[in-house]
């Protein structure tokens, strides 16, 4: 149906009054102030993922995504294996002051072989502090060892522990990673000696060399803070402390079969062990095939180590390391000098008086570590 002249014209009569048809625009205003901020919308869905990144050219820098995951920071890298090694848990917690953090600081051995470290007032220079020696005589000759001369106040082993990381190398400034581009900080030459703290008598802390190349580095650390022939007076043998006597980690004592007191009239032999080329090095730290052939810092040894076509013990055949008897006959000596000490009246596992035997459960549960000696005694 059509409108007529008259309803139409009253139509847009009507829609003009009251504003129904737009008139000309005027000019844009000015924008108001923004509104609040909405709850935001839910996430949306993952991407997919990006292309790898590519592999870098021999002996060139890392291509794109490698300087972060080779080979420092891949799962068989070695940041991983040192988490799986036993230098990567606390370190005693707190370094404190006297001669704990030449071990258990972070920059322990930098501070030594810089030669720097504390002694007494009235005491001469200690020789051999650069090679690891601790031991020295005061004026007065008292028997002592160097204290730690580092800021370090919890005791923390890492990287630039027993690598010398400094800016020029330091992969995480140059932006590369070369293999061995961080030597030790120990000098491990064919010629080049550290020390264990056995003197060879009493009147000098002259301590006893060792060469035992890249093992120099772990020798600093593994063997007794003790110089036994200073520390042990023949004459009383007294001990006092239930700490008395070779700290906890105489390894490199052991090996060497250097370290010990000496018993008069006694000969200490060795093990075929000391003629491997690079000591402790060569067990437990293997080459890692998977991660371009560099020492396990795990430090943690393999029967295939012992066992392998390169190894000593290829004939074994056996899955521990109880090669030839070997674990068997010293656990069962180890029993046999625990229970003659407790039969003396030499060892407790009480940290207070009254002091007791060791129960006879104790002396069966194999845990040397926690028997201590009974001080007083001689």
């Amino acid at each position: 149906m059509t409108l007529s002249r008259t309803t139409g014209f009253l139509f847009v009569l009507m829609a003009t009054t009251f504003g129904l048809v737009a008139g000309a625009c005027g000019t844009d205003g000015e924008n108001g102030a923004a509104g609040a901020q909405g709850t935001p919308g839910p996430a949306g869905p993952a991407g997919p993922p990006g292309p790898a990144g590519g592999a870098a050219a021999d002996g060139g820098a890392p291509g794109l995504g490698g300087a972060c995951t080779q080979p420092c920071h891949t799962f068989n890298g070695v940041v991983d294996q040192w988490r799986f090694s036993n230098h990567s848990h606390p370190q005693k917690s707190e370094v404190g002051g006297g001669a704990c953090g030449n071990c258990h600081a972070l920059d322990g051995i930098q501070q030594r072989v810089a030669n720097k470290y504390v002694i007494a007032a009235d005491a001469s220079a200690p020789t051999n502090v650069a090679q690891g020696h601790l031991g020295y005589r005061s004026a007065t000759n008292a028997a002592s060892e160097i204290a730690y001369a580092g800021a370090s106040v919890i005791g923390r082993i890492h990287c630039s522990t027993c690598h010398d990381f400094n800016p020029t190398n330091d992969p995480h400034v140059t932006g590369k990673y070369v293999a061995g581009q961080a030597p030790l900080r120990v000098a491990g030459g064919a010629t080049d000696n550290v020390y264990l703290e056995k003197s060879a008598d009493a009147g000098a802390s002259t301590g006893t060399a060792l060469a035992y190349k890249s093992a120099n580095t772990c020798v600093f650390c593994h063997k007794s803070r003790k110089d036994v022939t200073a520390y042990i007076d023949p004459t009383t043998n007294k001990l006092t402390s239930t700490t008395w006597g070779p700290h906890e980690g105489p390894q490199a004592d052991i090996y060497s079969a250097q370290g010990a007191y000496q018993l008069d009239g006694k000969l200490y032999g060795s093990s075929e062990h000391v003629t491997i080329a690079n000591k402790c090095v060569t067990c437990h730290m293997a080459p890692v095939a998977t991660n371009g052939n560099v020492p396990d810092h795990t430090m943690k040894p393999t029967v295939k180590t012992c066992t392998g076509t390169a190894g000593c013990h290829s004939q074994y055949t056996g899955t521990t390391f109880d090669i030839l008897g070997g674990q068997t006959s010293v656990k069962k000596a180890l029993f046999e000098l625990q229970g003659l000490l407790n039969g003396a009246g030499l060892l407790t596992r009480s940290e207070s008086a009254p002091y007791v035997a060791i129960e006879e459960a104790e002396l069966g549960d194999g845990q040397f570590p926690l028997d201590k000696v009974r001080p007083g005694l001689t």
